[in-house]
């Protein structure tokens, strides 16, 4: 299943860019905001389903003491991912760091490992629809938060409630919506993969929901209105082309309902989820379908590489940059974390076929699923965290 894989590591190159570039400027979106902004922490999101369901029984869904043992090892590497991100809080990166909302969405899919794609599915629609209405109402409720991007151990101590609020409603990758993209990968993992029919699906279904989401968008916003609805209700300055960019690219908090109407990344509205869950989708099928071509196989083998220790990599390059290098230099430090992590992931490949945080979660996740059911084999190699 290199196809996985390969989304996986474009995925990462993906966070790297929004991690090192700006979404938005004074003249409009930049290349990060069109291409990586949203759909790289959703791909990451949508193949953490497809990997879960690797994890617990594939095309075959679990009964019994199995599913139980299935269960017991996703708790453990939910808690293990969980704490690399909380450690990985004191480096002071200044990012929005994902591995703990990553730990909270693999517990919340525990409870989902007995379903059918078609549930699955239903309920990734139900996530999409009123995950966003429900982050809209709550807004300026004045539910806790921990306050900051970089959640630590302390901040686990100090602000239990608040953290939690954060991760399910008010962070930056609120499971309330992003549960949407893995139970639609959770779904998928249950499908045949090594099918160019399925693949041929993913990617037609995801271009086609994309462009959908895009245009109900845009008939909102334009034709009946929206738009010019938000503009009249907004508090930003300047003149209106400045106004309209802002509100499509990086909106602030409005009373507006007309909000869910936008199409911006991470603004977490119904059509932004549709958008960025059909790009994951795409992104996910073409790779599954390339990887069938040897020479496009070989030609992408590296990225490829890179994505099958996107732990170890993603928690790399979080270290680089709060070490500072080249941060007066975006496109040297970009250049700087993709080549070191691509060369590192090839290298590293050749003599293991786990990165070493992959191998440590997989190594006691896997034991504590063998002390529940003995003998349980151990799970598909592309199951990486």
């Amino acid at each position: 299943m290199t196809g996985v894989d390969l989304a996986r590591g474009l995925a990462l190159l993906g966070m790297m860019a929004k991690h090192v570039f700006d979404d938005v400027t004074e003249h409009g979106p930049t290349a990060t905001g069109l291409i990586a902004s949203g759909r790289a922490a959703t791909t990451f999101a949508l193949v953490a389903g497809v990997s879960i369901a690797f994890l617990s029984g594939g095309r075959r869904i679990l009964h019994g003491r199995a599913r139980t043992a299935a269960a017991a090892g996703l708790a453990v590497r939910a808690a293990m991912i969980g704490a690399i991100g909380l450690l990985l809080g004191f480096a002071g990166a200044d990012i929005e760091l994902i591995l703990a909302y990553y730990a909270v969405f693999f517990l919340l899919s525990i409870p989902l490992l007995g379903l059918r794609p078609r549930t699955l599915a239903l309920l990734s629609v139900a996530f999409a629809a009123l995950g966003p209405v429900l982050l809209f109402a709550t807004d300026g409720m004045g539910l806790p938060d921990s306050g900051t991007y970089e959640p630590t151990f302390v901040t686990l101590a100090t602000e239990p409630l608040g953290l939690l609020v954060q991760i399910l409603v008010t962070g930056d990758y609120p499971a309330v919506v992003y549960m949407a993209f893995v139970c639609a990968g959770l779904a998928i993992g249950r499908l045949d993969l090594t099918s160019r029919r399925v693949a041929g699906w993913l990617l037609g279904g995801g271009v086609a929901l994309a462009a959908a989401s895009q245009v109900a968008s845009r008939v909102l916003l334009y034709p009946l209105g929206g738009l010019d609805r938000l503009i009249a209700s907004s508090d930003l300055h300047g003149d209106r082309a400045a106004i309209a960019t802002q509100l499509l690219w990086d909106p602030p908090d409005t009373s507006s309902w007309w909000y869910l109407a936008l199409p911006a990344p991470h603004a977490h509205t119904t059509l932004d989820v549709t958008n960025v869950l059909g790009s994951a989708m795409a992104v996910l099928g073409a790779a599954l379908l390339l990887t069938r071509i040897r020479a496009l196989g070989r030609l992408l083998g590296p990225i490829r590489a890179a994505g099958t220790m996107t732990l170890t990599l993603y928690s790399a390059h979080i270290l680089l940059i709060a070490l500072g290098v080249f941060e007066d230099w975006e496109i040297a430090q970009y250049l700087l974390l993709v080549v070191s992590s691509i060369v590192f992931a090839v290298l590293w490949s050749r003599v293991r076929t786990q990165g070493p945080l992959e191998k440590l979660v997989a190594t006691i996740s896997g034991d504590v699923r063998r002390a529940v059911l003995p003998n349980t084999p151990a799970p598909a190699r592309t199951a990486k965290a």
